[in-house]
């Protein structure tokens, strides 16, 4: 047996060796009906041997997650397809092994194979995908943190036919990257955890008519796949919203959907946010001009905006205002 790689309290992780080929095989046969449609197990000394060959290729590192008892093996995790340099990214798959399924096995050796990944591979991302109706390996992959990023349809061929997968992904950074940041203001990446959050968030009675709901406008990023959603939160509490995309016709940036619940209004934290997020705006490539619209008679948003130094410009979009920001690197930012 080859040595331990990483130890918990119930599995270890080792890679699969010669020796392994009669377990394993017979393993993989007695769980067909639990891989079902999901995944194809090596399950022949030829698959078998196949798969040793791919594990020791530069771009796969291969596991068997084994239980502490008596060694016997649970399950699987390949980490396949290594990228390196300034990807340092990588897929993750896995499937267990009858009797040992629904026992935690798996959601253990996995654990340990994300860090191995992570601290001795050197990696910075991991994606699992998964296809949407196997819901049990959708709540496995959750439980690690994975959040869901991409979808993507007739992505594999499986079962036969082309079936469309989820693209879950878990960064190596122990919390989600903080986009901005200015006072008890952070801007982050909208996760699937903040769904109900978001959905709940209602501006002031006389502001609906100016601002949309915040499910249109996470419609909008998912289908239109330009615009990037961000949730403000105010000393790690999600307070609003707001979006943020890239011409691609003259590269300016444009803002959307910028949002504050009526609960947490009259705070100063969406003058925090507007210039977390101008700051952070600044510095990404390209950034010579920052732009939004809003209705022409939201003076509470015109007087606002002007004071970061926004200029209406006399452009109208569809019925709305158009006000530009200039933020080249001299440019400053009027607070």
């Amino acid at each position: 047996m080859t040595r331990a790689l990483a130890l918990g309290e119930r599995t270890f992780i080792r890679q699969p060796a010669p020796g392994d080929a009669d377990a394993f095989v017979a393993a993989a046969r007695r769980s067909r009906r639990l891989h079902g449609p999901w995944v194809q197990a090596p399950d022949t000394p030829e698959a078998f041997d196949a798969y040793l060959r791919r594990a020791r290729r530069a771009d796969q590192a291969c596991f068997l997650v084994c239980r502490t008892a008596d060694d016997d093996i649970a399950g699987v995790a390949n980490v396949s397809a290594i990228v390196r340099g300034s990807f340092q990214s990588a897929f993750l798959g896995y499937y267990a092994f009858t009797p040992h399924a629904r026992k935690g096995y798996l959601r253990e050796g996995l654990e340990l194979t994300v860090r191995y990944a992570f601290e001795e591979l050197d990696l910075h991302r991991l994606e699992a995908n998964v296809r949407p109706e196997n819901v049990a390996s959708v709540q496995l992959i959750r439980s690690l943190g994975f959040e869901p990023r991409s979808r993507s349809p007739r992505y594999l061929f499986l079962d036969g036919d082309w079936r469309d997968h989820i693209g879950y992904v878990r960064l190596r950074e122990p919390g989600p990257p903080v986009f901005g940041a200015s006072g008890p203001v952070t801007l982050h990446d909208v996760a699937a955890d903040d769904r109900r959050a978001l959905l709940e968030l209602r501006v002031a009675p006389d502001q609906r008519t100016f601002v949309g709901a915040v499910a249109e406008y996470l419609a909008i990023c998912l289908l239109e796949m330009t615009w990037q959603p961000l949730a403000i939160r105010a000393d790690g509490e999600l307070v609003g919203f707001v979006m943020w995309a890239r011409s691609s016709t003259d590269g300016a940036y444009w803002l959307g959907g910028f949002q504050i619940d009526e609960r947490y209004q009259r705070r100063g934290l969406g003058r925090s946010a507007l210039g977390a997020l101008i700051d952070a705006l600044r510095i990404k490539p390209g950034c010579r001009e920052i732009v939004l619209t809003y209705l022409p008679a939201n003076d509470v948003a015109r007087r606002m905006y002007a004071s970061f130094g926004f200029r209406e410009t006399g452009e109208m979009l569809e019925d709305e205002v158009v006000a530009r920001l200039a933020v080249g690197r001299a440019a400053g930012r009027r607070a």
